[in-house]
């Protein structure tokens, strides 16, 4: 492909790139619909707000210390908060908050969340996990003072000593072989100590039922068959009983969540309004567009022709950082994506490939998450958008001196690219490192802002290097537009550099 062939082609992917992104920022939402296609996936795309500016459930639960000792109770109200963290995690609250409060108390806020009551019976609930066998001499049924009899249903089958504690994970599969073929199953793996314990239960079972009991009622009591036997310490065993998926789901997330330390009692709840208000977000709004007026106006007086690009440029990039923001990406995506993305400006243009084609598998795999916008996470967007500008002023001020030198515009634009490259570079990485430590030691709200200041600076890299590095070059074709005052630079300092 000739140098002009590959400019046409990259200003072409650029304006895609452009219109896809437009599309997905579109206010109405966008979607995704490729089964006509005969391929399974659909997918909406919207904005995800946090607790600030959309509102949500404010929760907080006091920890019963009365059996812990003084100087355990710190380790167990971390625990606690841990265990919440994960729970809450595992039923998909965007940007969740859970912080320890006082000397025995969890505050934990969940954005968007309307129904209350679902989220205190996920928190709250304690899971208990058992296998029995059958007892060959159960108790007699009681009878009450009325004459009631009264029938315990786990009266006829003894513990084994496997419980949720040997647990080590619980995941959703879907029965292989059976009546049940298709049905979805919870697949059950053990430490080691649970995995030879089951194995042992089963040897000794061998044609005799053994109950799988939740929350104290019995799910299943398949009847182990010698082929289980067979299979020795690598059987794996399954909960099944006629489940939806969302109820296989469930039980798997509530028993890969743990137990509670120690018992908590939910004190207060409250549903939460926005904190800032539609008044105050279109404030910001306001504000934002008064900014970015102010920056159009400097960039295209001082910069002129460049500055007008590097204006388009901008656009651009804040159109591909909001789509980003909605279609959503984890944070290590980002750092990974943004990795192939840099070899392929500063090595080889395959790596750019690469990560475009990561980005795209992730998303239909379901690796991606969505970007929650809070207010500390708008403030890292306008922040990037700051860094943006200020790559491509190192630029222009480059490529004015390349023509004060006396050089042609087109290399003098070479060259001014290629000498502000390594200050951007630094100065981006340098950037990069802040945000993964604010991610990895931060509060919630520091995390979100975090990882849009990380989406936004490997973005501004991509604008500032190549969408106006691209513009420019098409353009400065014309000979009308090589003219240095154009570019800043009066003909009186032109020749004075000369």
């Amino acid at each position: 492909m000739s140098p002009k062939s590959k400019l046409y082609f990259s200003f072409a992917a650029i304006i895609l790139l452009a219109a896809a992104a437009a599309w997905i920022v579109y206010p109405n939402g966008s979607r995704i619909n490729l089964k006509k296609f005969k391929i399974n996936y659909e997918q909406a795309f919207k904005v995800h707000l946090g607790l600030d500016l959309q509102g949500g459930s404010h929760l907080v639960y006091q920890a019963d210390f009365k059996d812990v000792a003084q100087a355990d109770r710190a380790d167990a109200l971390n625990a606690i908060r841990d265990t919440i963290e994960r729970r809450v995690n595992s039923f998909g609250v965007s940007e969740p908050l859970v912080q320890v409060s006082g000397n025995d108390q969890i505050i934990v806020e969940l954005p968007g969340i309307k129904n209350i009551n679902d989220a205190i019976n996920q928190i709250g609930q304690t899971p208990t996990l058992e296998f029995r066998t059958q007892n060959p001499n159960p108790p007699p049924a009681a009878v009450n003072a009325s004459g009631t009899i009264t029938v315990d249903p786990l009266a006829g089958w003894q513990p084994t000593g496997l419980s949720g504690k040997q647990l080590q994970k619980a995941t959703v599969d879907f029965q292989q072989a059976g009546s049940l073929v298709g049905q979805p199953v919870v697949r059950l793996q053990f430490n080691s100590e649970g995995q030879k314990l089951f194995a042992q239960i089963v040897k000794d079972n061998i044609n005799k039922p053994l109950a799988i009991i939740v929350d104290g009622q019995i799910i299943s009591a398949p009847v182990i068959s010698p082929d289980l036997a067979s299979a020795g310490d690598s059987v794996q065993p399954i909960i099944q009983g006629n489940f939806t998926v969302d109820q296989a789901k469930q039980l798997a997330t509530r028993l890969n969540s743990g137990a509670l330390p120690v018992p908590i009692k939910l004190i207060s709840e409250q549903n939460v309004g926005a904190t800032l208000g539609k008044q105050s977000i279109d404030e910001s709004m306001i504000a934002g567009f008064i900014g970015m007026l102010l920056i159009v106006l400097f960039m295209i007086m001082y910069y002129r022709f460049p500055g007008f690009l590097a204006v388009v440029a901008l656009c651009i990039y804040a159109l591909v950082s909001f789509a980003i923001f909605k279609i959503g990406i984890s944070f290590t995506a980002v750092i990974l994506v943004g990795l192939f993305f840099f070899l392929g400006l500063t090595v080889n243009t395959w790596f750019g490939i690469l990560a475009f084609l990561s980005y795209i598998l992730l998303m239909f795999l379901g690796g991606l998450s969505p970007v929650t916008l809070t207010l500390a996470g708008i403030a890292g967007f306008i922040l990037s958008i700051g860094m943006a500008v200020d790559a491509n002023i190192l630029i222009f001020e480059r490529t004015k001196e390349e023509i004060r030198s006396g050089k042609e515009i087109h290399k003098a634009v070479e060259d001014g690219f290629a000498r502000a490259w390594p200050s951007i570079r630094d100065s981006n990485m340098s950037s990069l490192i802040t945000t993964v430590i604010l991610y990895a030691f931060g509060t919630p709200s520091i995390k979100g802002f975090a990882i849009t200041l990380g989406i936004g600076i490997l973005i501004s890299m991509f604008t500032a290097i190549t969408v106006t590095r691209t513009f420019l070059k098409l353009f400065i074709g014309n000979n009308i537009l090589t003219h240095p005052w154009l570019f800043g630079v009066s003909k009186l300092k032109r020749e004075a550099g000369n």
